[in-house]
Formats: structure tokens, sequence, C-alpha cells
């Protein structure tokens, strides 16, 4: 019964909810016996979660740059997605990480499509280019998921969202990955220490 409300969720943020897809992926009895239980609404050929079903699922959002993908990454996401049963990523555009942090290496086309790809990963989107918070909105999430060194405090974010309305949790994965390159920045480094592409072009003999 959770994976179809999961699914009936997922279908309403991307906007296409279709009877039809739904019954074709989980069966005609399980789609009715949701609507009996009362934790469906069914209508127009469209389903929708009532208050009753969207309790039964437990949102985790979570957020970041993830320019150049590394083991650290996949970590956090993978901590935050056993918060709860669905996680929705928000990958932050390019304006956004050039007025925080720098100009990212990576487009935010390309980091959502390959943070999508990642398997702990429900849904991903790119984040608005307005107040952040408004996503909140949007989302609705049960628990925000913040990384190690994430500048968000967790109190400002529950503020936030009770200031619109929502209940959530903050939650900050204090765990951390270790590896030969934990960061974008330790890679970046990398790079520019092995002269990158003049090394190859030696190896090759050019």
């Amino acid at each position: 019964m959770k994976k179809l409300l999961k699914d009936i969720w997922l279908s309403q943020i991307r906007g296409k909810t279709e009877l039809t897809e739904i019954i074709r992926r989980h069966g005609m009895d399980k789609v009715e016996e949701a609507e009996i239980k009362g934790f469906i609404r069914v209508g127009d050929e469209k389903v929708e979660l009532t208050e009753k079903g969207r309790k039964r699922i437990k949102v985790v959002l979570a957020g970041g740059v993830f320019d150049i993908l590394h083991p650290g990454h996949v970590f956090f996401l993978s901590k935050a997605r056993e918060l709860g049963d669905i996680l929705i990523v928000i990958v932050a555009r390019d304006s956004t990480v050039r007025n925080r942090k720098r100009i990212p290496i990576v487009a935010s086309k390309q980091r959502v499509e390959l943070v999508k790809a990642l398997k702990p990963v429900d849904l991903a989107l790119i984040g608005r280019s307005e107040n952040i918070f408004n996503i909140l909105e949007e989302i609705q999430p049960d628990i925000v998921a913040l990384g190690p060194n994430q500048y968000h405090v967790e109190k400002e974010i529950e503020m936030e969202g009770e200031r619109r309305g929502m209940k959530l949790k903050a939650i900050r994965i204090k765990e951390f990955k270790a590896c030969e390159l934990s960061s974008t920045r330790a890679i970046l480094q990398r790079i520019i220490d092995r002269n990158f592409p003049l090394t190859r072009q030696k190896l090759e003999g050019k």
C-alpha cells in the first residue's frame, strides 16, 4: 500500500496523476482498496492523496550544489533517505551557487540529471531563484536533512516551516564519508596539482 501512496504523491509533484497509469502500475484492486480506506481521492481520471493518505508516508527533503559528484554526496543522500519513505533533492541553481559559493563547474541541468540517477533519490528538482524556503510550501516535507557542513541552522528551518503552516523536523546528518577526495574542492585541487590536461599530453608524448 505504501508503494502506491508514494507513487501517487510523486506523480502529484510531477503534475502527472493519470488514473489509468496508476492502475497500470499497481492494479485496480490496490487503487480500490486505498480509496475505500480513505487514503486516496479519485475523480475525472485523476487520483490524489487525501490528508489521511499523505500522513501514511514520510517525505524527506535534502539540498545541495552537487557539483562534481563524489562518495560524500552519495553517503549523505543515502543517510537522508533512511529518515523517511521518499527523498526529494533540491539541486542549487547556477545563479544561487555563484551568489553564495563559487562559479559551478557543472551546469544545474546536468547536475540535476546526475542526482536523479542516484539510487537513494526518488526525485530531483532544480532549486528556485527566489526565496529558497518557498520550496518548503511546494514539497511540504516532514523532514529536512542537512549535511555536516551545510550552513543552514536546524531551528531556523523549523521556524520557517512553522511560519508557513508546516510542522517539520530538521535533522543534521553528522556522519561524514571519509575518502581520498571527499569534496568538490579537493577534486578541483587535485586537477590543479596535476596540471591537467598538460600531464596527459606529456604522457601521450605530445
